[in-house]
């Protein structure tokens, strides 16, 4: 076997099968927005859903309002999908709309494969000599791809099927789904390509616009525009108070991991507070309706009168630290401290620290572990603990948030091997 369009088509098999059963119509609604064949969630989730509606060949419709005018005027790439639920009427009207798109699924989740592809040649792995240990990888690597990489890894690029299923059942985490990986293992051996649709053409370059423009939505920093032909424009910022078109039904950003992997050259990832922490509030949507207040970190917190020590949760490069009252530091965060990976890959912010406690210093490079201040109630808060960001990129200190593109740290920590 080679990867050739076969390959893909098994592949996509593959992954539909263990996420959906291959069902393109399928909605998850135990977890945050998660959708189709590949179980696709949260950002990428909307990020679908509006390619779907963006092509204009009229298979767009019946989506319950609700879900429908949030998708028009919330970006993709806003955390806000990260933890807005469907409701079951949600759900429901989306599963037409998913059936008659099976085919831009399938391009989708081609796309996904492409650069799942790359990360498995970066780690050995020929995709023509090894292709069915390849196929096997990226299922691995679309549910958790920390976890898949640790599996590659001990087995190398060159390891059979059989090697790197065997590895993957051994694996604390992933082993925990054997059946899932025993399905997995055995479609690839038998090659079954049942129940794929074939793979849809290449999309026609868009139009440009036509006719004027009939509204315009801000959308935090983005402006939406639809014009009176019917068709959308989303408007990005270029600087220098300009801002520049993406057409609907331009190629879409390259896709990320539903888990990014680890960088590289790291130590290893703790819980960025000690003692014995519970998460109080998490990241997302909070307020009466859901949508009143985005809370863009996660709060872990001690028992009262018994504050931990807050670290690095990795190997950090340190841009900001303030101690309360220090010249430039921000009465909303309290004692903070904010650095990023190594490698640049993620920004995070540790805020609230006691006063007095914060003892590193901008520039500073800490190892993971090594303490930063202790937990505290410095700033807005109601009472001890540590609210802990984190953001993609390694950025510059911007106030207030959502500053950057941040994300939820949960799944970030667990995809490094932290339990939490």
């Amino acid at each position: 076997m080679t990867y050739d369009a076969t390959a893909q088509k098994l592949a996509v098999k593959v992954i539909g099968t263990v996420e959906s059963n291959l069902n393109y119509g399928s909605v998850n609604y135990n977890d945050p927005i998660t959708v189709g064949v590949a179980q696709w969630y949260g950002v990428r989730a909307a990020a679908i859903l509006d390619r779907m509606r963006d092509t204009g060949d009229g298979n767009w419709y019946g989506v319950e309002p609700s879900l429908a005018n949030q998708l028009d005027t919330i970006p993709a790439t806003h955390p806000f999908w990260n933890g807005r639920y469907l409701t079951t009427v949600e759900g429901e009207s989306l599963t037409g709309a998913l059936t008659r798109y099976q085919g831009l699924q399938n391009t989708q989740l081609i796309e996904d494969l492409d650069a799942y592809k790359t990360v498995a040649a970066a780690h050995g792995v020929d995709p023509d000599a090894n292709t069915a240990t390849m196929i096997f990888f990226f299922a691995m690597y679309h549910q958790g791809p920390a976890y898949a990489l640790n599996v590659l890894d001990s087995v190398g690029g060159t390891a059979t099927l059989d090697q790197i299923y065997a590895a993957c059942l051994a694996d604390p985490v992933l082993g925990k789904y054997g059946a899932r990986y025993k399905s997995a293992y055995d479609l690839i051996v038998v090659e079954d390509l049942t129940g794929v649709t074939p793979t849809p053409p290449v999309t026609p370059p868009p139009t440009q616009p036509n006719g004027n423009a009939r509204t315009i939505v801000a959308a935090g920093d983005l402006l939406i525009v639809r014009f009176t032909d019917g068709e959308r424009v989303t408007y990005y910022p270029s600087g220098r108070g300009q801002w520049v078109p993406r057409k609907a039904g331009d190629a879409p950003p390259a896709p990320t991991p539903v888990q990014p992997p680890p960088p590289p050259g790291t130590g290893d990832w703790v819980l960025p507070l000690t003692g014995s922490p519970t998460m109080t509030s998490g990241y997302g949507p909070r307020g009466f309706d859901g949508l009143a207040y985005f809370h863009y970190g996660a709060d872990l917190a001690n028992p009262a009168g018994s504050p931990g020590d807050v670290v690095a949760n990795t190997d950090l490069v340190l841009t900001r630290a303030y101690n309360v009252g220090d010249p430039g530091a921000n009465a909303t965060a309290g004692g903070y401290v904010k650095g990023h990976t190594l490698d640049g890959a993620y920004t995070f912010t540790f805020n609230h620290m006691a006063a007095g406690s914060v003892i590193v210093h901008a520039g500073d490079t800490v190892t993971a572990g090594q303490k930063l201040g202790v937990e505290g109630a410095t700033g807005n808060v109601t009472g001890q603990h540590l609210h802990f960001e984190c953001y993609e990129g390694a950025l510059d200190d911007p106030w207030a948030p959502p500053y950057g593109n941040p994300i939820d740290p949960l799944p970030v920590l667990r995809a490094h091997g932290v339990n939490i």
